[in-house]
């Protein structure tokens, strides 16, 4: 299974069908918060993978959820933005409240920069930002999250390519 993780685009949707374009085919989208726009809408109904998203700090679509837990393949995953649970003040919070959900994988987005790492038994991943990066070099980043047959899950951070001025 193929996943493609994304956050805080903006309304920014030619970036989102960018690393759309790089990483197809996929099996599902996830969106961390912070779209500004209608995924369903502006991705249309002709792909053939799931989206699946949060409402970020920005969002006021009553359309999209908090916080969201998906069953794949030998996990749950927890995906909410992470502004409600104090981010940048660390993933402490985010941890506890994936732990309380029975998931072991936990997806934020806020910070605008990419984080990946395991806490208290739990794979904690942060795409940074599609359109606004804050991390040093500014590069617009996503995640590719990869799952085995056996259950095995490879995190792979990836930037979208600079584009000619002209």
């Amino acid at each position: 299974m193929k996943i493609l993780i994304i956050s805080d685009s903006h309304g920014n949707h030619d970036l989102v069908r960018r690393a759309i374009g790089r990483e197809a085919p996929i099996d599902m989208l996830i969106h961390a918060g912070d779209v500004e726009g209608d995924l369903e809408r502006i991705l249309g109904d002709r792909r053939e993978y799931e989206i699946r998203a949060v409402a970020g700090n920005m969002d006021w679509s009553d359309s999209l959820e908090d916080e969201l837990c998906i069953e794949v393949p030998g996990h749950t995953i927890y995906v909410t933005h992470g502004h409600r649970l104090g981010v940048y003040s660390g993933t402490k919070r985010l941890v506890e409240r994936a732990k309380a959900v029975g998931a072991d994988i936990a997806v934020y987005g806020h910070i605008h920069m990419p984080d990946y790492g395991k806490e208290d038994g739990v794979m904690v991943i942060n795409p940074g930002s599609i359109a606004k990066p804050r991390q040093e070099g500014w590069r617009k980043s996503y995640v590719v999250m990869t799952i085995g047959e056996d259950g095995a899950v490879d995190v792979k951070l990836k930037y979208l390519p600079k584009r000619p001025f002209f």
